[in-house]
């Protein structure tokens, strides 16, 4: 007995011990972070679990530290760590949805804050998340604005409980119980900016433009510096007759943000109202030119498409690529076999493995005769691998199946830019609608060499729009648009 009893009274020292252990760790570690010392408090964790393996604190902690790095897959395998040690604990089930939902994988950031939902089901704070996960797919958006509601009568005072409800009404067109929502959420918080930006839309859209005028106003006054904002002001002001006030945030708007098109129809509107017939006409021309443009390059960039590469990759590395077949043709949007050969296809080609996307490719086109898509596809590969003749063949069969295919006709516009057809690589191109920086970058070009310098300046406007955040093609065309200007002079 007394030999029992000196065991248990050892075995709970040492627990306690440990315990205390842990507590220090995690105290230093979180101390650490909060000083933005992420990496030493990740090598005191990582230290400490060699100590004490499996301990499911020191891996949720591991998994917060990840998460405030944005290294979202790291942070989602400590968590899934941490409930292996402890199933079912609320907050490792929260975070680990967060995690999910940032790194876009929003169906398993449902399921999983749904399994804490189950297991806190009067958690105010639980609830909200669950709401603001539905809200964000059409499908569920209903019943995330019930789960929202449910989590504002448990805890009225939440935060940002309003402001949520309020997105979730404005994204159903509620957008009288929205506004109602948002001045509910800018009471309790004058300073939120989001509400007041958001109470500017929604008055815009029940057409109350003295009250989104102001309430833009109030945005901006408040630190709101978006193109948005600055463009909402300027249309409120067009409606309210003020044309002239309109133009300095329209024209704002667009130098903060140039993507912003509906801008320069506003601007042509306003323009004509005030007779600068010149500027409207301009201005009508840049909307003409980008409006209804599609971006081509995102086809393949969907959460699903993002999962499949993460998981798929580890699989083509080690040479399993039926492995990697199995595992595409079972993805929800996989609407045939040759769907599967289609992204895997994309997949090897991303990779730089053009022999293997060729041929896989092919495979594509053979199982998914009718799909346009998949032809145009292999002969962009084909155009890349220099197989010119055989591109030209896949693209004028995609187009046969499919006559405005983008990227078929992309690949045709490419084909005879190559050629120096520069009338034909227009005709394509300009067809194509696309908004890809890069091909419009040939298509400014094309119009320069065949002597239609208007043409040619208008696109190189588009592609400042559709490119302002991305350096590298603004540089090439900048040395674009000067060369020719300077060609231009030297001729005079």
């Amino acid at each position: 007995m007394k030999v029992w009893l000196l065991v248990f009274l050892i075995s709970t020292t040492t627990w306690a011990q440990s315990t205390r252990d842990v507590s220090s760790v995690i105290a230093r570690g979180q101390k650490l972070a909060a000083e933005g010392q992420f990496e030493p408090a990740e090598t005191l964790y990582e230290a400490a679990l060699r100590d004490v393996p499996g301990n499911a604190d020191l891996l949720f902690e591991l998994g917060m530290l990840h998460l405030r790095q944005h290294d979202w897959p790291k942070a989602i395998e400590s968590f899934q760590k941490s409930l292996h040690v402890v199933p079912g604990r609320t907050k490792t089930l929260f975070y680990l949805a967060e995690a999910y939902f940032l790194e876009s994988d929003f169906d398993q950031a449902r399921e999983t804050i749904a399994q804490a939902v189950a297991t806190a089901p009067n958690d105010a704070q639980v609830l909200q998340k669950y709401g603001e996960y539905l809200s964000a797919k059409l499908e569920t958006r209903r019943e995330g604005l019930v789960q929202l509601q449910k989590a504002k009568g448990l805890t009225p005072k939440l935060e940002r409980i309003d402001f949520d409800i309020g997105k979730t009404q404005f994204d159903l067109t509620d957008f009288s119980g929205a506004s109602a929502s948002f001045e509910t959420a800018l009471k309790k918080n004058p300073k939120d900016i989001q509400a007041a930006f958001f109470l500017a839309e929604t008055s815009a859209k029940l057409e109350d433009w003295q009250k989104a005028h102001e309430f833009y106003e109030y945005a901006l006054a408040h630190g709101d510096s978006s193109g948005r904002a600055y463009y909402g002001l300027g249309h409120a002001a067009a409606e309210l007759g003020n044309f002239a006030a309109a133009v300095d945030p329209l024209r704002h708007a667009l130098s903060v943000q140039p993507s912003l098109i509906q801008a320069h129809f506003q601007l042509a509107r306003v323009y004509r109202q005030i007779s600068r017939a010149e500027d409207a006409q301009r201005e009508a021309s840049l909307f003409s030119a980008m409006n209804d443009r599609i971006d081509t390059s995102k086809e393949l960039q969907g959460p699903e498409e993002a999962r499949a590469w993460r998981d798929v990759k580890p699989l083509l590395e080690k040479n399993e690529e039926e492995k990697a077949l199995d595992y595409l043709s079972g993805l929800p949007n996989a609407s045939s076999h040759g769907y599967a050969y289609y992204l895997l296809g994309a997949m090897y080609f991303s990779a730089g493995q053009g022999e293997n996307a060729q041929r896989v490719l092919t495979e594509a086109a053979t199982l998914a005769p009718q799909d346009a898509r998949v032809r145009a596809f292999l002969g962009m590969v084909q155009m890349s691998s220099g197989h010119l003749t055989s591109a030209e063949v896949s693209f004028q069969s995609a187009l046969q199946l499919e006559s405005d295919q983008p990227l078929a006709l992309i690949g045709m516009g490419g084909l005879r830019y190559q050629q120096q057809q520069w009338k034909d690589a227009i005709l394509y191109l300009e067809k194509s609608r696309t908004a890809d920086p890069n091909t419009l970058l040939l298509l400014c070009d094309a119009y320069f060499r065949t002597g239609n310098r208007d043409e040619a300046l208008l696109n190189a406007e588009v592609v400042r729009a559709f490119a302002s955040d991305r350096p590298e093609v603004m540089n090439h065309l900048n040395d674009l648009v000067q060369r020719y200007e300077r060609s231009s002079s030297q001729a005079k």
